[in-house]
């Protein structure tokens, strides 16, 4: 499923416009991706949660010039389904 068709549904299931569906769906975007850079997670129920990682800075190794370099902390964002959506695709 891509953007165009989720604007689609969304609209047929909740009886809007296509235009209120996809002002509806660059909101919601907008305000997960807010909560996302001020790194606060997000849940939702029964479906999961959004939440920041943290993955610390680490030594590695590139084959081509064949020198060690150090690669810089980053954040990562992790989905972790809800259990009553893990119950649902079993």
């Amino acid at each position: 499923m891509n953007t165009s068709d989720l604007i689609q549904h969304l609209s047929e299931k909740s009886e809007i416009s296509k235009t209120e569906s996809k002002d509806l769906y660059e909101a919601l975007t907008a305000i997960m991706q807010s909560y996302f850079v001020n790194e606060t997670g997000i849940v939702i129920p029964q479906f999961g949660s959004f939440n920041i990682k943290e993955k610390n800075s680490r030594q590695s190794f590139n084959p081509a010039t064949k020198e060690y370099v150090i690669l810089p902390k980053k954040l990562l964002l992790s989905f972790t389904p809800a259990m009553q959506l893990k119950e649902d695709l079993k």
